[in-house]
């Protein structure tokens, strides 16, 4: 090797000599000086010089926030599709003009040569970035699925049309929103064997609706032995567009498809490298043929992908394993293999995967045409609710959620005469059903209120514990009588009418002097005077006048009133 020759020719002549050697060299090779003192470098040669004491220090007398403020400005000036585009120059003027360095400060080459030396310049910059290798254990692991533009082909009068560049680009955005609808490519791939599946929808954007339709279309058998794709994987990688991380199609995958779905950093397109790269083979082999024999309709489209997949995947060797796609996903192993649902059961994971069911008498529920029988979970009762879970991987078997607890459940079968098979033989056989929590809970209620023997005829519940008499005891407030106030009742008010007994007790408390006290011949002539009842007010003018010792019965013969027999004197006083 010329490499190892010029090394050791450096290291046998002089140093005045070395220089003719590199120019040799140069002449022969057309490399630099700088570039084969490298090559030389790296093949064992050494000047012999001693390094100098501040190699690697600075010689502009820059700081190192300096140069990071303008490796700042080039980095955030990275486009997603360009990179960085700002220059080296620009940079450092912006930096001169907001003061961060001073003008003649450093130069605009050794700038660069620092930027370069601590891998910050644009080169650095716009590289790839390091990426963790992954690897899958086995065919349908994991898929990695993404949607895509064709930004080359829309449908245009019922055939593909080429999206040419100078009549669609960003200067002439009418030409560009003509185009109501565009050719979206979806495309899942197999992480471990690479094998794939292309699928073309014509629509405005992805939606959840069309990425349900691809799952089912990818995960279910595709009617041809030549493309054995089919199965639900075990996780799937993909970014975080919005249809894919919608609350339904998370629902579907996790809960209903047991599938797993690892978070993962936004914008990291070398996570799902592996469809990213697929997109590309895609377009270079397939879609680049379009431009020649343009399909006529989105069914012929997507009839061509089915038909060119198979070819692809069956001919061309994957460069990681060395094997067709096809023939390496056709290792997986039966037990690694999880067959696709139904299109029934897959619309009701989808749309409502759970139902709440009522416990029977039976310790019975029904979901989906079947029956269950629930005895073996605990803390169910007659009418308890619980939630019914479809899960394809065991159906008919179910899951049960009660009390956040999952039991599995399995159908029973209904005999001749439509008996349940667990249910008893009359007269062969005895099967006490299993307790609630509330037949277990009224036992002990009754050996608490009757001892062990149990309630027995006429026997009285907790007999011997006191329930009534020594509440008033209990009350230590005495209550201040309070005083009321006299209603007023309007004049344009009917005189409310009172017994004639309640004027009689309420002389009876007044007090008995004189004027106030209470006789016979009183008594007899209000009797007299108003008979059974007298009004409310008229009642009141009594009570004063019989105070201010002016009451006489009006109209009435006092003396005839003086000789009421004693006995309704008495009688009139017991009353009061």
């Amino acid at each position: 090797m010329w490499q190892v020759d010029l090394a050791g020719e450096l290291k046998s002549v002089r140093p005045t000599e070395r220089k003719a050697i590199i120019a040799g060299y140069a002449v022969r090779t057309g490399l630099s000086v700088q570039r084969l003192y490298a090559i030389a470098k790296e093949h064992g040669f050494t000047s012999g010089r001693k390094k100098r004491e501040d190699a690697g220090e600075l010689k502009s007398e820059i700081t190192d926030g300096q140069i990071d403020f303008v490796a700042a400005l080039i980095a955030e000036s990275a486009r997603d599709k360009k990179g960085v585009i700002m220059p080296v120059e620009r940079a450092l003027q912006i930096a001169v003009d907001n003061g961060v360095i001073e003008d003649g400060q450093i130069s605009v080459g050794r700038m660069q040569q620092i930027l370069r030396e601590r891998q910050v310049n644009k080169a650095a910059l716009n590289a790839e970035r390091p990426a963790t290798e992954m690897r899958s254990l086995h065919p349908n692991h994991y898929h990695a699925i993404d949607a895509s533009i064709c930004v080359q082909y829309y449908l245009k009068n019922g055939m593909t049309s080429v999206m040419r560049e100078r009549e669609f680009y960003k200067n002439k955005p009418a030409n560009t929103e003509k185009v109501k609808t565009r050719l979206i490519r979806y495309l899942s791939v197999d992480h471990f064997s690479g094998l794939f599946y292309p699928y073309y929808f014509d629509a405005p954007g992805e939606s959840q609706s069309n990425l349900y339709d691809f799952l089912v279309k990818t995960w279910q058998p595709k009617g041809d032995s030549r493309y054995p794709f089919q199965g639900v994987p075990y996780g799937i990688l993909w970014d975080r567009g919005s249809a894919n991380i919608s609350r339904a199609i998370t629902a579907l995958l996790q809960d209903g498809l047991e599938i797993e779905l690892p978070d993962g950093m936004p914008y990291n397109k070398m996570r799902q490298g592996v469809v990213e790269v697929m997109h590309s083979i895609w377009e270079q082999w397939f879609e680049s043929g379009l431009r020649f024999d343009p399909a006529t309709s989105i069914e012929q489209l997507n009839a061509w992908a089915h038909d060119f997949a198979i070819w692809f995947c069956a001919t061309k060797k994957h460069t990681r394993h060395g094997m067709t796609r096809s023939a390496c996903w056709l290792q997986i192993k039966p037990e690694q293999l999880r067959l696709c649902p139904g299109k029934s059961i897959l619309n009701d994971l989808f749309a409502n995967p759970a139902k709440e069911c009522t416990v029977d008498a039976h310790y019975n529920i029904s979901f989906r045409g079947e029956e269950y029988k629930l005895s073996h979970v605990p803390g169910l009762f007659r009418g308890a609710k619980v939630q019914a879970v479809l899960k394809p991987y065991i159906w008919p078997a179910i899951e049960v959620l009660h009390n956040e607890t999952r039991y599995q459940a399995t159908p029973f079968k209904r005999l001749e005469g439509g008996f349940s098979e667990h249910a008893a033989i009359i007269g062969q056989e005895f099967k006490a059903p299993k307790e609630t929590l509330t037949q277990q809970a009224e036992k002990r209620f009754e050996n608490m209120a009757y001892g062990e023997a149990g309630e027995k005829k006429g026997a009285v519940p907790f007999e011997g514990i006191t329930v009534f008499g020594n509440h008033a005891d209990k009350v230590d407030i005495t209550y201040i009588r309070k005083q009321g106030t006299p209603m007023e009742v309007d004049k344009g008010v009917a005189d409310a009418e009172v017994p004639v007994i309640d004027l009689i007790r309420e002389i009876a408390r007044l007090p008995q002097d004189g004027k106030t006290k209470m006789t016979a011949a009183l008594n007899a002539s209000i009797r007299a005077e108003f008979g059974a009842t007298v009004g409310r007010k008229k009642m009141e003018e009594v009570i004063e006048a019989i105070k201010a010792g002016t009451w006489t019965a009006a109209g009435k013969d006092s003396g005839q009133a003086g000789m009421t027999k004693d006995t309704e004197v008495r009688r009139a006083v017991n009353e009061s």
